[in-house]
């Protein structure tokens, strides 16, 4: 008995290790397979490192972006396409992290969970290709407008969701890949894509959050003056503007930038309140945009000094801003506070069933109130006829980040016209004036977008 006890204790003991070790091979390979999967020595879809086939990618025009042809993955004919939405279609290596060949893998190939690699018929078929919402030839555009300058531009409908440009610099043809490492500065960071996974100082466009956050909590706000001498001491540190500004309401501060009168602001709303509006348009969170997670802008003041807090209320200080972030913040403005989820792959293409996803950023009146300061800017500041037809709502910035570095240059906005729902950002690393530089990209690309969808 003492015999049979032992060994039905042995036996047991096997059992827990050996359920043990099984549900820990099944976590793993639920986690990795996918994973595992898509590892270059895998013959079933890979020869001498590089996808054998795929399915067709096709632009929001029915423009053919990549496809396999001949065992061959070739990508659209026309280099200036190719280059433009590398970011988005990816590289045959794999390293962009937000291109379709990385996110949709395992719909392009026809890999899933339970089958693996074994399909019921020797080729992919329709139901692996994908159609994106972007328009290449529009983001070529974009891309060219850059001249070679790193950045992002992006443009998106705010009704819907579907962002129809996109184009990240520096980039390269992934048809003809260079030698990366024979000129790693032109190339340093090449593979992010900056619309979705950068973060930069936003400079004077987070006036736009401080001016949401006065018009909320700060009573007679939009009658009130404020006298800007060209700086303001707080403490024993200056604040200063550009130029004398004189005596301004809100929305004339806002036009002219008037970084006097938001350090003013910032320091009446407080540090709670300032970090609370910041939050609610978008900031210290992440969008997904068909599973690709944007990084995160960041604001953070809880423990700021009253000068470092003016300073993060006009957008400097350790305030950092996600391009694609900031976009869908500006469209939740024109449409009445709500915010749509952005998306590049057509809904009904790979989700059928999948509404899109609003979230309330502002109350409607607030929301409609900056409309009419961001409309006031172009006619001001900006000049309509720069934007002639756009109806053109925007904010521009001149982001300072240190170090003998020219300003990084921000324009975003949106066009308030109801057949073209349009939100969008330009920003260009070092470029300078925002209201030059990156308002000229905008210009151009807005006035195309219109053109081609008239």
């Amino acid at each position: 008995m003492k015999l049979l006890a032992i060994r039905t204790l042995v036996l047991i003991v096997l059992a827990l290790l050996f359920l043990a070790g099984f549900t820990v091979f099944v976590g793993r390979y639920l986690h990795s397979a996918a994973a595992w999967a898509q590892h270059p020595s895998n013959r079933h879809f890979y020869q001498n490192g590089r996808l054998k086939e795929t399915g067709t990618i096709y632009d929001r025009r029915g423009e053919i972006l990549l496809e396999t042809k001949d065992g061959v993955l070739t990508y659209h004919p026309e280099e200036n396409i190719r280059t433009a939405i590398m970011h988005v279609t990816g590289d045959q290596d794999g390293n962009v992290a937000s291109g379709m060949l990385k996110v949709m893998w395992e719909h392009l190939t026809g890999w899933n969970l339970l089958t693996g690699a074994y399909r019921y018929q020797d080729s992919l078929s329709a139901t692996n290709d994908l159609t994106l919402t972007l328009d290449a030839r529009l983001s070529a555009l974009a891309y060219r407008e850059l001249n070679g300058r790193k950045g992002a531009v992006g443009i998106y409908n705010y009704r819907t969701g579907e962002i129809i440009c996109m184009t990240s610099s520096p980039s390269f043809d992934p048809q003809n890949p260079p030698d990366i490492q024979a000129d790693p500065e032109r190339y340093k960071g090449v593979y992010l894509n900056r619309l979705l996974s950068a973060a930069y100082t936003p400079g004077s466009i987070f006036k736009v959050v401080t001016a949401a956050a006065a018009l909320e909590t700060i009573p007679g706000i939009e009658e009130r003056y404020y006298h800007c001498s060209g700086k303001i001491l707080i403490g024993a540190d200056t604040v200063t503007c550009l130029v004398p500004h004189g005596d301004v309401m809100l929305k004339d501060a806002l036009a002219h930038s008037c970084n006097v009168a938001f350090a003013e602001i910032a320091g009446e709303l407080g540090a709670d309140v300032l970090q609370h509006y910041a939050e609610l348009a978008g900031f210290n969170s992440r969008l997904t945009v068909n599973g690709i997670k944007t990084a995160a802008g960041r604001v953070d003041v809880k423990q700021a000094a009253p000068v470092e807090l003016a300073w993060a209320g006009i957008g400097q200080y350790t305030n950092t801003a996600n391009p694609l972030a900031f976009m869908v913040f500006m469209g939740s403005i024109a449409n009445d506070g709500l915010s749509v989820s952005p998306a590049i792959i057509a809904r009904e293409n790979i989700f059928p069933a999948l509404a899109k996803a609003e979230k309330r950023m502002l109350p409607e009146e607030t929301a409609k109130k900056l409309k009419r300061m961001l409309r006031n800017n172009t006619l001001t500041v900006y000049g309509e006829h720069r934007f002639s037809g756009l109806e053109l709502c925007a904010k521009s910035g001149t982001a300072e980040v240190g170090e003998g570095k020219e300003p990084h240059a921000w324009f975003a906005g949106f066009l308030d016209r109801e057949d073209f729902p349009y939100a969008f950002v330009v920003v260009i690393e070092n470029g300078c004036t925002g209201s030059r530089t990156a308002a000229a990209v905008a210009a151009s690309v807005l006035h195309a977008a219109v053109d081609r969808y008239q």
